[in-house]
C-alpha cells in the first residue's frame, strides 16, 4: 500500500500578553483559538459569540432594489418565472427555496435544474425549453455569472434575466437586467462569502421586506439555506455563522417532509443534527441524485408534501448515494493507476468514467498526493472534468488563462470544473502545467495540518467540550479545534472497520487515559510506536448511552 505524504505541523503562534487580556473573560484554551482565528478583542470576540451582529441589510447588495421590482411586475402581471439552479446540494436547495417565496408571494414559477450531462451553469438547450414553456423571466441561482452568452441568447428570445450566483465572476459580466453577486466589483456587500442559497435567502429577505415590511419571513427557509451554506463548504464565519446557527435550529423542529424522510434514512436523529451530519450525511444524498441520476428528485424531495412520495426519494436517494460511494472507490483505484504523481499537476482522464463522480475522485488524489488534479470523463466530442486544488494555487484563475481552449468553466480558488474539446484537450493540460510551474515548487508541496495549540493530554480541562461547544457551528474557516499532545503513550492499538482501514487506540498521559479513532491510518498498526505526538480534535462518543470524550486522531509521529 502506498503511504499518504507526511504532513507539516504548522502550530499557531502564541497569543500575545496584550491579546490574551483583552480575551480574559474565556479560558486559555478559548483564548488561543480566537486568536487564531484573527479575534484580537472584546468587541470582535462580542461580535464572534453575538451572530446577529452579522445580519446585513440585503438592499445593500448591488441590483437588488431593481431585482425585486422586476420581480413583483411579474407577479402582478401573473407572468411566468423560472428559476434555474445548479444541480448541486447548494444549487438544489436554491431552487427550492426561491421557488416556494415566489410561490407564497403568489407567481407562477416553474424550477429548473438541468442534468448534469448538460454541463455547468446555463445553457441554450435549456433556455429553449423554458422559452416554449413561455417563460418570460428566468431568475438563476447559484449560477449565470460566467454564462453571459448563454444569457444573452434569452433575452433576444425576449425573456428577462435576474442573475443571482456566488461564484466568482469572469472579465465578462452578462448583461442582463441585474446581477446579484456580491463579488463583482462594484458590490457593496459587507460579506463576500454566502453562498448560492444564501444570496436567494438575502433576495427572499428583500422581496418579504419590499411586500410585507419584515424580512423576518424568509426565516421560515432557514433549515434549506443551512443546508446549502454547510454543503459549499464556504466560510462559516460572518453572516453564514449567524445563518447556519439559526438554520440548524430550524432543521432540528422542521416540518418539511422530505427533509425528516432523507434524516431518518440517514439514520440521524432530527433533534440533534449539526454541521458534520449535514456535510456527512444530508448533502452527500441530495448531491448523489445529480452525480449518478437526475438532480430533479433532491429538489422533488424537498419540496414535496406528500409523505409517500418523501419516503419513495429519501429511500431512493440513500441508495443512490451508496452506490456513488461504491463507483467512486472503483474509479480512485483505477485513476491511481494511471496517473504520473510527478506532475505539478495531477490529471487522468478516462471514457470508463462517471462524469458526475470525477469531482470525489479530483478530491481524493489531491488529499493523498497534495498537488492540484484534474480528473475527466472523455466523451465522443467532450471531456468534461473536476479539478481540486491546493493553498499555493488558484485553479479558477489557472483555467481563466486558458480560457481560449475551454467550452465554458468556472469555479473558486480551491475547486472548479471545465468542459473542453477533445482535441483541445492535450494542448489544456500542457499550458496548465507550464502555468504550475511558474506558480509551484515541489519542494515545498506537503500537506499541513494547522494545529491550534499544543497542550498536555492530562492537562486537558474535564469540562473541554463545553468550552468548545461556544465555537459552533462548525465549518470552514472556524473549524473544529485541533490540538498536539506530546510524549504520549499507546497503550492499546488496533485496527477496526470493515477493511481494518481505521485505527483504535487507547492513550495515557500521566494518570490519564483517553479513547481514540484514526480513520484510514490503520497501516501505523504493523509498527506502532510505544510513545507518540499526536494532533487531534477532541469530540463526544456516544455509548451504551453513556457520553465519553473522545480523541479523533488526525495524524501521529514517534515521539522524539
Amino acid at each position: 500500500m502506498q503511504l499518504p505524504i507526511e504532513k507539516e505541523w504548522i502550530i499557531a503562534p502564541k497569543i500575545p500578553v496584550d491579546i490574551k487580556k483583552e480575551l480574559s473573560g474565556f479560558s486559555d484554551i478559548i483564548q488561543q483559538i480566537l486568536f487564531n482565528r484573527g479575534i484580537k478583542n472584546s468587541i470582535s470576540a462580542a461580535h464572534f459569540f453575538d451572530k446577529e451582529a452579522s445580519a446585513h441589510d440585503p438592499f445593500l447588495m448591488k441590483d437588488m432594489d431593481k431585482a425585486v421590482e422586476r420581480i413583483f411586475l411579474a407577479i402582478d402581471a401573473q407572468e411566468s418565472i423560472a428559476v434555474f439552479g445548479d444541480y448541486d446540494a447548494d444549487g438544489i436547495t436554491s431552487t427550492a427555496l426561491l421557488s416556494e417565496v415566489l410561490s407564497t408571494l403568489g407567481a407562477h414559477v416553474t424550477p429548473y435544474i438541468p442534468e448534469r450531462e448538460e454541463g455547468y451553469g446555463v445553457n441554450t438547450n435549456a433556455i429553449d425549453f423554458l422559452h416554449d414553456q413561455k417563460i418570460s423571466l428566468i431568475i438563476t441561482v447559484d449560477c449565470g455569472i460566467r454564462s453571459p452568452e448563454e444569457l444573452r441568447y434569452a433575452q433576444e428570445l425576449g425573456m428577462t434575466v435576474i442573475v443571482t450566483d456566488h461564484h466568482v465572476p469572469a472579465e465578462i459580466i452578462p448583461d442582463v437586467h441585474s446581477v446579484i453577486c456580491p463579488r463583482v466589483k462594484e458590490d457593496q456587500y459587507p460579506d463576500k462569502n454566502l453562498s448560492g442559497v444564501g444570496i436567494a435567502y438575502k433576495l427572499a429577505q428583500a422581496l418579504f421586506q419590499r411586500k410585507s415590511g419584515s424580512i423576518g419571513f424568509a426565516d421560515e427557509w432557514l433549515d434549506l439555506v443551512a443546508i446549502g451554506t454547510v454543503a459549499d463548504v464556504v466560510p462559516l464565519l460572518g453572516e453564514n455563522r449567524l445563518i447556519v446557527t439559526k438554520g440548524l435550529t430550524a432543521i432540528r423542529f422542521s416540518k418539511r417532509v422530505g427533509l425528516k424522510s432523507l434524516i431518518a434514512v440517514a439514520g440521524f436523529d432530527q433533534r440533534k443534527i449539526n454541521t458534520l451530519d449535514i456535510s456527512f450525511g444530508i448533502a452527500p444524498r441530495l448531491n448523489a441524485a445529480g452525480r449518478l441520476d437526475s438532480p430533479k428528485k433532491a429538489l422533488n424531495l424537498l419540496l414535496t408534501k406528500d409523505m409517500n412520495e418523501a419516503g419513495l426519494l429519501s429511500q431512493e436517494l440513500d441508495d443512490i448515494n451508496r452506490t456513488r460511494q461504491k463507483i467512486t472507490q472503483n474509479m480512485q483505484e483505477l485513476a491511481q493507476k494511471e496517473i504520473d504523481d510527478n506532475k505539478l499537476i495531477i490529471h487522468v482522464f478516462d471514457t470508463e468514467f462517471t462524469s458526475g463522480l470525477v469531482g470525489l475522485v479530483s478530491a481524493k488524489l489531491t488529499e493523498f498526493f497534495y498537488r492540484p488534479s484534474i480528473v475527466g470523463y472523455v466523451g465522443e466530442e467532450y471531456t468534461r472534468a473536476s479539478c481540486r486544488s491546493i493553498p499555493e494555487f488558484h485553479i479558477t484563475h489557472a483555467l481563466d488563462k486558458c480560457e481560449n481552449l475551454l467550452v465554458r468553466h468556472g469555479g473558486h480558488a480551491m475547486a472548479a470544473g471545465f468542459t473542453v474539446a477533445n482535441e483541445n484537450l492535450e494542448k489544456l493540460v500542457q499550458e496548465l502545467e507550464l502555468i504550475a510551474e511558474t506558480e509551484l515548487d515541489p519542494k515545498y508541496l506537503r500537506p499541513k495540518i494547522n494545529i491550534d495549540i499544543e497542550y498536555p493530554l492530562h492537562k486537558l480541562p474535564p469540562d473541554i467540550l463545553n468550552d468548545l461547544d461556544q465555537l459552533e457551528p462548525l465549518g470552514a474557516e472556524n473549524s473544529e479545534a485541533i490540538f498536539v499532545s506530546r510524549g504520549v503513550d499507546v497503550k492499546t492499538a488496533r485496527t477496526v472497520g470493515k477493511d481494518e482501514n481505521h485505527l483504535k487506540l487507547r492513550l495515557r498521559d500521566r494518570h490519564t487515559e483517553f479513547d481514540a479513532i484514526a480513520f484510514n491510518q490503520g497501516y501505523w498498526a504493523k509498527e506502532m510506536p510505544t510513545r507518540i505526538d499526536v494532533v487531534y480534535s477532541i469530540e463526544r462518543n456516544h455509548y451504551n448511552g453513556n457520553i465519553y470524550k473522545q480523541l479523533r486522531v488526525k495524524d501521529l509521529k514517534p515521539s522524539t
